[in-house]
């Protein structure tokens, strides 16, 4: 089933969403945005001064490249996770707390569009180890984990996702790094890893080498984790005459300038530290084609330089254009005159949007030969300043933390924040990377980025920003598709009310896909929770389930009175597809044998004494659970009536608008139908404890003892595009089907709905008499909270005590702006 912008039945809010937000495009597997293979080259234009909307008005392309591109956009809608961990080091047996923003990928604004986010926790060989649900609202969620004492020492995947996300793909998932040790399986972990392998890559600027044009090239020197490495190389001409010498600036990443000769080919040859060598041929050059060079001019101009092989033969005026874009919001359309072979474009820094922005050039055919990145920093950063009321403090003491946030020009800035404290040791430290450098820079690059706080706080080192920029060229959409749009289908719709659980309904007997089918999915229990779907023609039936919280039973069937030899299969709701993207590899902690034990004692000591209170769950407070209807007309607690022994006596003793009729040997129970003021003349949807009766005479063999209550609907309803005759939803009392068998083909299986809230243990010693407890409280993270009230100055306080393990802490807070400003805040204390 595939879900198109025209779809009935999809969202409405999903098309006003994709309108107002205005969110990025369809991701691909497309090629590398630098590898770009170049078209009939056009040969570069004559020097012009780029300005936002300053196209010529003689030629319409720049205008219909601006056109398409932003129609495009307006048809994909995407969105961004970022995961808030409470610390990135983990004993097996502790609780892992988290925080989730979700926000449109143009503007990194909280975005209201899914309300389910998938985690996994994945193994070096991408298996899953853990697997959660966690329910989102107004952008952003949070729960817990804990971590299971049968998972194995060493470095896992945590990633994160939407339903609506994994149409795009896995690489634009959001992923981390997480180490855990499990201290009672220590013999099981490896103490000797592979031998490291070496990877070389070359990155020509804007995709293409062509002889005689001289031409930046990035490099790329990393082993098989993705970690950059020092070394010194040589670019040699037909493996004899040296002409050009280099090394890496930053994490293996570098660049050089050649001019290819026609008829020659280049090698390169990189010596590593330990003296061992690698060599590969650089890309070769075509004879024909197109390159471009970016450059800086002062800190507020760049100049994009285009040279070409090709002129235009009879052509008066041959033009390039170049088109410049911010997450697929399209910042700048121009076109220039070729003269003499060369280009030049002079663009003001202003004019792009903050982050990474693509310049593409085209050809007069609206051919894209040329295409590299440029990073604007944010002008205007959100601060934050944290303070506690002590530099250090005794055991079991009071900690106040004070926080405010302002922006631009220190106006207060409310900021949606969570904020973890922890204690720092040898194996813990600060965290690698952050929610702006995230959203800003690694979320729009593929493949890993080795230390992308370094960027941020080094803005002056701006050709290592430009060595990144070239070896990490990628966008999220093919240039194809928006310059030749199709009406854009889907496979997975946003799961904008809850819960969308996707299944197949086959033919029991031979498997075959069964079509026009309907299905039910059921979730038993006090609460009533139901969906219903008809299949489509390759069988598949989608059920939404809004606020389906906790690990319970489900229930699955087709009616057996209309279609007995079907059968209901669920889909998993884990994709199979992942990065390629390496997990770092794990060093076994065997020289901090000290203080692994003391934190394998902690955690012992804490899930001993708190036990109990780290098991507390309970549903989020603006769950939703009212039943499916809403609203009954009529409710009836059967203790406030005459308790009769059938069911049937109970049916036409006290409720009433309902007939109790008997056809060909078999009960049937119309109801009035409110609105039309008549009956209707087929029996409603019957339902107990949320599981649907499809055979009334076994209905009225139950006890009536053992329900509670029985809502009745007098009015036509529709779920699942399908119309029901009214709803009787009986109701027991312990939520187990009272006795009621169901039918041999229902399919009845465990399912993980959305994470329970967990309570975070924080005790208290406001008192001399608490804090003279003997029970230890040997807690390594102090404090956790997803959210951080704050006055409408941008401050806010908060306290929490300090446990009994001294050492230093760190207090790490990440957040985001509703203008979708990323914010990050760290501050130390010290507990003796």
């Amino acid at each position: 089933m595939k879900y198109s912008s025209q779809t009935s039945g999809l969202p409405l809010a999903l098309l006003l969403l994709s309108l107002a937000f205005a969110g990025p495009a369809l991701a691909q597997d497309a090629p590398r945005a630098a590898g770009a293979t170049p078209a009939a080259s056009v040969t570069p234009a004559a020097d012009v001064t780029a300005t936002a909307g300053a196209i010529p008005a003689a030629d319409a392309i720049p205008a219909e490249l601006e056109k398409e591109m932003e129609l495009y956009r307006l048809q994909h809608l995407q969105e961004k996770l970022y995961v808030h961990t409470d610390k990135e080091f983990y004993l097996a047996g502790e609780i892992c707390w988290f925080k989730l923003y979700n926000v449109d990928a143009s503007f990194h604004h909280p975005l209201d569009l899914s309300k389910v986010a998938y985690l996994e926790w994945l193994d070096k060989n991408n298996k899953p180890v853990l697997q959660a649900k966690v329910g989102l609202r107004r952008g952003h969620g949070d729960g817990s984990l804990y971590l299971p004492m049968t998972l194995r020492s060493g470095n896992y995947k945590l990633r994160a996702y939407t339903s609506w996300m994994k149409n795009y793909g896995a690489d634009w998932f959001f992923e981390k790094s997480i180490t855990v040790v499990n201290a009672r399986k220590s013999a099981e972990v490896p103490v000797a890893e592979p031998p490291l392998q070496y990877d070389l890559v070359f990155f020509p600027e804007g995709g293409n080498l062509v002889e005689n044009m001289a031409s930046k090239i990035a490099f790329r020197v990393t082993d098989q984790y993705g970690r950059g490495i020092e070394c010194t190389g040589m670019v040699t001409e037909d493996d004899e005459d040296t002409i050009v010498r280099f090394r890496p600036l930053r994490f293996g990443i570098g660049s050089f300038v050649l001019t290819p000769r026609p008829g020659h080919r280049y090698r390169s040859t990189i010596r590593l530290a330990d003296g061992a060598a690698i060599s590969k041929l650089l890309p070769v050059a075509y004879k024909e084609g197109t390159v471009m060079h970016v450059s800086g001019e002062g800190k507020d101009r760049i100049r994009v330089e285009v040279q070409s092989t090709e002129i235009s033969g009879g052509e008066a005026d041959p033009k390039v254009y170049l088109i410049a874009h911010t997450r697929q919001s399209v910042k700048l359309a121009e076109a220039a005159i070729i003269r003499d072979g060369k280009a030049s474009f002079l663009i003001d820094r202003s004019v792009l949007g903050e982050g990474i922005s693509h310049l593409t050039v085209f050809n007069r055919t609206k051919q894209p030969v040329c295409e590299r990145l440029v990073f604007t920093y944010p002008s205007h950063r959100l601060k934050v300043t944290m303070n506690t009321d002590q530099e250090s403090y005794a055991t079991r003491k009071k900690i106040n933390l004070q926080v405010s946030s302002a922006g631009a020009g220190n106006q207060a800035l409310l900021a949606d924040c969570s904020l973890s404290v922890y204690r720092l040791d040898s194996l813990q430290g600060a965290p690698a990377a952050h929610i702006e450098s995230y959203l800003w820079l690694s979320s729009d690059l593929k493949g890993k980025i080795e230390s992308p706080d370094y960027y941020f706080d080094h803005p002056e080192d701006e050709e290592a920003m430009d060595n990144l920029m070239i070896s990490h060229g990628w966008r999220r959409f093919r240039w194809e598709e928006v310059l030749h749009p199709v009406n854009p289908s889907f496979e997975f719709p946003p799961e904008y009310n809850g819960a969308i659980i996707t299944g197949r309904i086959v033919d029991a007997r031979t498997g075959a896909p069964a079509k026009e089918v309907q299905g039910y999915f059921s979730v038993p229990g006090t609460r009533t929770q139901f969906s219903s779907a008809i299949s489509d023609e390759a069988g598949r039936v989608v059920f939404e389930m809004k606020d389906f919280y906790g690990s319970r039973e489900v229930i699955v069937q087709t009616n057996p009175l209309i279609d007995s030899q079907f059968r209901v299969d669920i889909t998993p709701a884990f994709p199979e597809s992942y990065t390629d993207v390496p997990l770092p590899p794990f060093i076994p902690p065997v020289g901090y044998s000290e203080t692994l034990t003391d934190k394998s004692v902690a955690m012992q000591a804490l899930n001993r004494y708190a036990g109990e209170k780290l098991k507390s769950f309970h549903f989020p407070a603006a769950a939703d659970t009212s039943v499916f209807y809403y609203k009954p007309d009529y409710t009836y607690a059967l203790d406030d009536y005459v308790r009769f022994t059938t069911m049937e006596e109970v049916m036409r003793e006290y409720v009433v608008l309902m007939l109790v009729k008997r056809s060909h040997s078999h009960f049937h129970l119309p109801l009035f139908n409110v609105p039309t003021n008549q009956f209707f003349e087929t029996d409603p949807l019957i339902l107990l404890d949320g599981v649907p009766v499809f055979n009334i005479d076994k209905l009225m063999e139950l006890d009536p003892l053992k329900i509670r209550k029985l809502d009745m609907l007098h009015r036509r309803y529709f779920l699942g595009g399908t119309d029901y005759s009214g709803i009787m939803n009986w109701i027991s009392y312990k939520g187990d089907l009272a006795g009621y068998t169901l039918d041999p083909n229902a399919t009845v299986l465990d399912y993980e709905g959305l994470e329970l809230q967990r309570e975070f243990y924080s005790p208290s010693y406001e008192t001399e008499e608490k804090a003279a407890s003997h029970l230890p409280d040997f807690r390594n993270v102090l404090y956790w909270s997803p959210v951080i009230p704050m006055d409408a100055q941008g401050k806010g306080a908060l306290s929490f005590y300090s446990s009994d393990i001294p050492g230093h802490y760190a207090a790490v807070l990440e957040g985001l702006a509703p203008d979708g400003t990323a914010v990050s805040g760290f501050l130390r204390f010290e507990v003796k």
